[in-house]
């Protein structure tokens, strides 16, 4: 290959542009609660109960804001265009610039630039307020004594929001309506030889209206994450959990769950734009089908100063997605595969558990996995956040009870 002969332009040379981009922003939220709640029992007999529950509860949210930046360079109009991890300032004169010029049938982006020409330094704010009526109802009866058959009908509610982050811009101040939820289950709850054994079956529908969800985006060059309302969702499953006791000194726990969580219907955006619409059945972000875990401790009791105790936890979770995106392909490309851990411990303690040192190992075969992968690195590429437990490591545990 033959070396490139072009020689590299120092910053100091007629005709070179350099910019130092510079910004401050200041911005918080102030979020005050109201709530009012109750639930009651009724005994119908012996073996059946009606239960019921309401909560009342009022929101308000006030967030405010204000950027200045300095550096940046500007187009043929003389507008300051964004830097990388920096936009032009933003405050209330560059918010009320944004919607006279929207009300005018401008574009968000022409709006957006030539809005920053009427910055005024007064932050930008903002208030919502909302109330609701939420609620819990159910049936218990006891098949027998050890053995009891439920089904309860849950409303639930999630407050309004706001974004507000340091590059956040006039396209970004709309209010996060609140998100509802409708939950539905039935299951058996039972507790077997005398005690010894509690085995807990649950099948569980949900589905959220104005779902709360986080959605990617690349502002100035800088991945951000933003709420938004992704519109209707669902999710259904099955539970099995256990507590078993065979032994008076040895316990067994553990669960498995499958879980189907989907989109129903995304909320298509108001300014017909469609290119992020995530098509209907599509699975949610961090929802694995198949979810479980298992434990296991033993203490072995010395009749002495000291006892000991040895114990291991597996878990195993089936593949997830990690980013919620409209494309399948960076959904295919950010999916966490599946993964199971096992830990190992043992543990030295005085036979009245005041005393207890603990030697563990976490991730004991080594196995790596992300715990999010993202867009927005390098070159276009992914990043992958590693967590410390995807490494094998070793521990010591010291507790003292009084």
């Amino acid at each position: 290959a033959t070396p490139s002969t072009t020689a590299p332009v120092p910053c100091s040379a007629a005709g070179t542009v350099v910019t130092r981009p510079f910004g401050v922003a200041t911005f918080g939220s102030t979020f005050q609660n109201l709530a009012a709640f109750g639930q009651a029992t009724f005994n119908v007999s012996d073996r059946f109960r009606v239960i019921g529950g309401f909560r009342f509860t009022h929101d308000q949210l006030e967030v405010f804001h204000s950027r200045v930046a300095t550096g940046l360079a500007v187009n043929a109009a003389g507008i300051p265009q964004a830097a990388p991890g920096i936009q032009p300032n933003f405050d209330q004169g560059v918010y009320a610039e944004y919607l006279r010029l929207v009300a005018l049938g401008q574009s968000p982006t022409v709006a957006a630039n030539n809005a920053v020409v009427r910055t005024n330094g007064i932050p930008f704010q903002s208030k919502t307020t909302n109330s609701n009526w939420s609620g819990r109802a159910g049936l218990q009866y006891d098949i027998v004594p050890q053995s009891t058959l439920y089904a309860t009908y849950t409303r639930g509610y999630k407050g309004p929001a706001f974004n507000v982050f340091f590059n956040l811009n006039a396209t970004g101040t709309n209010v996060i309506e609140p998100e509802t939820a409708d939950a539905y289950e039935v299951g058996l709850k039972n507790t077997l030889f005398d005690g010894a054994l509690v085995l807990n079956l649950a099948g569980f529908y949900a589905k959220y209206d104005n779902y709360q969800a986080n959605n990617p985006d690349v502002i100035a060059g800088v991945l951000v994450t933003r709420f938004t309302n992704a519109g209707e969702i669902s999710t259904r499953g099955v539970e099995l959990d256990m507590i078993w006791r065979p032994a008076p000194d040895l316990n067994i726990s553990g669960g498995v769950a499958y879980t189907d969580a989907h989109v129903d219907q995304f909320k298509v955006p108001t300014n017909g734009v469609t290119t992020g619409v995530i098509a209907s059945g599509t699975r949610l972000g961090y929802a694995p089908e198949w979810k479980g875990s298992l434990t296991a401790n033993y203490r072995v009791r010395t009749g002495g100063a000291v006892d000991f105790e040895i114990g291991t936890q597996g878990s195993y979770q089936s593949s997830q997605i990690s980013q919620f995106d409209a494309s399948p392909a960076i959904r295919a490309a950010t999916t966490i595969k599946a993964y199971g851990l096992v830990d190992l411990q043992a543990a030295v303690l005085d036979k009245d558990d005041r005393y207890k040192l603990t030697f563990q190992v976490k991730n004991l075969f080594d196995q790596s996995f992300a715990a999010s992968i993202t867009s927005g690195g390098p070159g276009g590429g992914f990043r992958y956040i590693i967590p410390r437990e995807a490494d094998r490591y070793y521990g010591v545990t010291g507790r003292v009870n009084f």
